[in-house]
């Protein structure tokens, strides 16, 4: 069997995956093991993939070439590309049962995870789609001859990609990688769904009549038939164990692994939150730093100058570097470096996907009595000592910690890393008094909700609190001539 790597992360490259040309490259790849193209069937035309994706034709033949050093094609001038592989039919039901075997409590555990981490950025994302996307979107879902796969890449750019959040975007391509291209690649399963109803042009029609309330419903159940199709999809046809060491779902924030001192820092600023190095207190050396991180003592002051460009520190020749205060933070930040203000953005996307999933996350959070009796604890804490600002981070790390779901568990850890980007916004809310007196209105409804087990009050009153979030950064990053965060504001609807 030849392995579509685009799928696995056996490797940890995983900005590879968030290519154009590895998308395209892992679709045919899919398609050829799994039997959707045959041998020496030709595969579409590259100026056709190239309008269906909406990319350069040179990004396609990147892709074709790839597939070619692979061994899945033979590609010529005048014949185009033709599928090299022949595959038996015990082969290609082979090639399935062990992707899938290998994958399977993966992508359990992701199709369970998928309503309360996508559905409602969906919705977000078909409410903000302007007149011009959703037309490009009904023309494909009306057009027989482009495969299910290639209509929902177009889907993911065009609609999710309306919310203009970068990071989102990198994590929708990686689910769709991981399940349901390769899902969707089937040809029994194309064929289902190529003869069943759209529920596509269902919600491009509610979107046009501005029906929320009926798009929530369409993309709800939209996302309840998919899990039941694939659910049936294990039942009926993987009967194998997997042959080898399961799978996982794995996603980073960040396109490159290579950017550790991005790590070290967020990792730097959480010991900074958690007190383990005191406001007004001096950071470790660079050498002892370097020595407990493992990484070159050059990365350690790359990330230093880093965290000084962000006003969480301040280094001084023979001194040291000491970890500045709330209030001196704001003023020593240099929000002309370019990589602040990219950071920055990455701060405000996080918040944006947390403020659309934090409702439907906190009531699975509810059903765990520890879980509970620590997010109490932690909101007395904060009562207590008068950090009311606390409610925010404490409250989404509950979720990060007992999430029933281990892929919203990983990604919640994920976008909580990047939210500790935000560090020189906090004293933006103003003085001291003004910022307890905002938060401590929230802090009691979370407590009084938690006592009460009202799962409904805490999920409205903490999606509040983060679009609130979501709208003072956008604003004030806005001020500081980060325009890119205004374009994640969102108009809130009810569902």
């Amino acid at each position: 069997m030849i392995n579509s790597r685009v799928f696995t992360e056996e490797d940890g490259r995983m900005e590879k995956v968030l290519e154009l040309h590895q998308i395209i490259y892992g679709l045919f790849a899919a398609q050829i093991e799994f039997g959707t193209y045959g041998y020496k069937d030709p595969l579409p035309k590259m100026e056709d993939v190239s309008h269906w994706f909406s990319v350069s034709l040179d990004t396609v033949k990147t892709a074709y070439h790839q597939l070619k050093v692979e061994g899945y094609i033979t590609l010529t001038k005048k014949a185009g590309a033709a599928v090299a592989i022949q595959f038996q039919r015990t082969e290609l039901e082979r090639n399935i049962e062990t992707f899938f075997s290998l994958r399977k409590d993966a992508v359990m555990d992701l199709c369970q995870s998928f309503g309360p981490l996508f559905s409602r950025a969906q919705w977000y994302g078909l409410k903000s789609a302007g007149p011009e996307q959703l037309n490009e979107l009904e023309r494909l879902c009306s057009q027989p001859k482009i495969l299910r796969p290639y209509v929902m890449v177009q889907h993911i750019r065009l609609i999710y990609g309306s919310l203009n959040n970068d990071l989102l975007l990198r994590l929708i391509w990686q689910a769709f990688l991981f399940y349901q291209a390769p899902f969707l690649s089937l040809p029994a399963d194309l064929v289902a769904f190529e003869d069943s109803d759209d529920p596509l042009l269902d919600m491009i029609s509610l979107c046009r009549q501005k029906d929320w309330k009926g798009l929530w419903e369409t993309v709800a159940s939209c996302q309840e038939q998919i899990t039941s199709a694939i659910n049936w999809f294990y039942a009926d046809r993987i009967t194998m164990e997997p042959p080898g060491e399961p799978v996982s779902f794995h996603w980073s924030a960040y396109q490159s692994t290579s950017q550790c001192c991005y790590s070290l820092a967020i990792d730097l600023l959480k010991g900074i939150r958690l007190g383990y190095f005191a406001q007004d207190g001096y950071l470790p050396s660079p050498a002892k730093i370097a020595k407990y991180e493992r990484v070159s003592t050059i990365t350690v002051r790359r990330t230093l100058t880093l965290l000084n460009q962000l006003g969480a520190t301040r280094s001084v020749n023979g001194v040291g570097t000491y970890v500045l205060s709330m209030e001196d933070s704001t003023k020593d930040c240099d929000f002309s470096q370019p990589v602040i203000r990219k950071r920055l953005l990455d701060f405000v996307q996080s918040l944006q996907i947390l403020a659309m999933t934090c409702g439907s996350c906190a009531k699975s959070v509810g059903i765990n009595h520890s879980a509970v009796e620590l997010w109490k604890e932690r909101l007395a804490y904060i009562k207590d000592n008068f950090r009311y600002e606390s409610v925010v981070y404490a409250s989404l790390e509950i979720i990060s910690l007992f999430a029933p779901n281990q892929t919203i568990r990983k990604i919640y850890d994920q976008l909580l890393r990047v939210l500790l980007w935000g560090y020189p916004l906090r004293s933006m809310h103003g003085s001291r008094e003004k910022i307890n007196e905002f938060y401590f209105p929230y802090v009691n409804v979370l407590l009084d909700s938690l006592e009460r087990c009202d799962w409904d009050r805490l999920a409205a009153e903490l999606e509040d609190l983060l679009f609130y979030e979501l709208d003072f950064a956008a604003f004030r990053l806005n001020e500081l001539d980060i325009r890119e965060a205004t374009s994640l504001v969102i108009v809130r609807h009810g569902a």
